[in-house]
């Protein structure tokens, strides 16, 4: 499928959920060199009214990144992932990721316009816990050439 306006509003859930664990909450602090307590310790975490280890704000970045590659397979649409330039990204909490949590991702196309040559898409994502409650919603844009066939 080739990018276009018409790719506006489909949507995409993701195919299996994403369980934060404990260890790799710690791994990505590390990581990004996050040395707040309360992604390291259950007891700094529950200090603060938390039954575990809360994720770094940006610990979504894992799973999103899953989630866009199988949206983008499941229509068959040809981008190289590896060749497109992440231009914006806004994240809108609605309550802290914590140790536990099953995230399930429904992708949305919220915009797509071309300028200069590139393919410029938002998508929108909603993540939801095991309840179906709110956990945080990304918005992505991406800017890239879509593949043309024999290309």
């Amino acid at each position: 499928m080739k990018l276009n306006a018409d790719l506006v509003g489909l949507h995409h859930r993701f195919s299996d959920y994403y369980e934060v664990g404990r260890e790799k909450v710690r791994e990505y602090a590390r990581a990004v060199k996050n040395d707040d307590p309360v992604f390291r310790s259950e007891a700094a975490a529950n200090e603060l009214g938390y039954d575990g280890l809360v994720a770094p704000l940006t610990f979504i970045s894992v799973f999103g990144f899953l989630a866009q590659e199988e949206f983008f397979e499941a229509l068959g649409i040809e981008m190289d992932l590896s060749n497109i330039l992440h231009t914006d990204q806004r994240l809108v909490f609605h309550r802290p990721m914590k140790v536990g949590d099953r995230l399930y991702c429904d992708v949305f196309v919220d915009s797509f316009r071309v300028m200069g040559g590139s393919d410029i898409i938002v998508t929108r994502n909603d993540i939801t816990d095991q309840d179906g409650e709110p956990v945080l919603t990304t918005y992505t844009t991406l800017m890239g050439r879509h593949v043309e066939e024999g290309e």
